[in-house]
């Protein structure tokens, strides 16, 4: 990627920074396949996030007056019925998301940006207990991922955690 300009950030890093990339490339650390395999699940239930479906959106940009610029949403799942959602704009809190989750509001919940999402891993965790599900309006962009050699040849472990486009780089 000779035109790219790369920045390298820890996972926290890249949550906690308003100005971080929308597109990416995952690069696990190549200790053990099971760090890598853990590192690529925290990734993708911390930050891997989809878009909200047609309807959402359709109803969102009705709500901020704008439009999607971003060529459509993504379908809604089979079986989901997700009719209804909670939109969180500007920075979710712990006293705000726990607020949330108390108040009777959809589990169904659309931020921004990941980056938006101020809480702790082990905060997270508890609210997808809760039933909390996540989208965003601007997701993240996984481009590839940069894998040690033996999480590359164990690719079956961790492949259902991403799209099946996302390129390997064996590094």
């Amino acid at each position: 990627m000779p035109e790219a300009e790369l920045s390298a950030f820890s996972l926290d890093r890249f949550l906690s920074d308003r100005r971080a990339p929308e597109r990416i490339v995952l690069c696990p650390a190549g200790g053990t396949v099971e760090d890598d395999v853990r590192f690529l699940e925290d990734a993708r239930r911390r930050a891997l996030w989809t878009r909200p479906g047609g309807e959402l959106t359709g109803a969102i940009a009705g709500l901020r007056g704008s439009h999607d610029e971003r060529g459509g949403a993504a379908p809604a799942r089979a079986g989901r019925g997700l009719t209804t959602a909670l939109l969180l704009e500007g920075d979710v809190t712990s006293e705000r998301a726990r607020s949330a989750a108390t108040s009777g509001a959809p589990r169904h919940w659309i931020v921004e940006r990941v980056q938006s999402v101020r809480l702790t891993a082990p905060v997270i965790e508890e609210l997808r207990r809760l039933g909390i599900r996540w989208s965003v309006l601007e997701p993240v962009e996984l481009i590839a991922v940069a894998a040690s050699p033996a999480l590359a040849r164990n690719r079956s472990r961790w492949a259902a955690l991403l799209a099946a486009k996302v390129p390997v780089w064996t590094r």
